[in-house]
């Protein structure tokens, strides 16, 4: 096997939801803003940045999904967009502090 194709754990399965999750059009817009920065950002910066105005649970319900996904971070300095197949990265994302 080639040392760049480093085998990735599968994710976690969905947790069974009691109400409607947020659609596939809000991960969509949710996932084209954290996409565009390199840097963390704070939730309420994230839906500054939103084509439309979302609430607060629906948005929080979104980067839940991605970080299930392993393609979000989430730190005490906000929410990054990160696919990274090392899986030394997400050992230290883990130990990250949570908000």
């Amino acid at each position: 096997m080639d040392s760049y194709l480093v085998p990735m754990r599968a994710p976690a399965m969905p947790p069974k939801l009691e109400h409607q999750g947020p659609t596939l059009e809000t991960l969509h817009m949710v996932e084209s803003v954290l996409r565009k920065f390199d840097g963390p950002l704070s939730l309420n910066r994230i839906k500054g940045l939103l084509p439309r105005k979302m609430m607060h649970a629906a948005l929080r319900l979104a980067i839940d999904h991605y970080k299930r996904l392993g393609c979000v971070a989430e730190g005490s300095k906000g929410v990054m967009w990160t696919l990274n197949a090392v899986p030394e990265f997400w050992k230290v994302v883990g130990t990250w502090e949570a908000r």
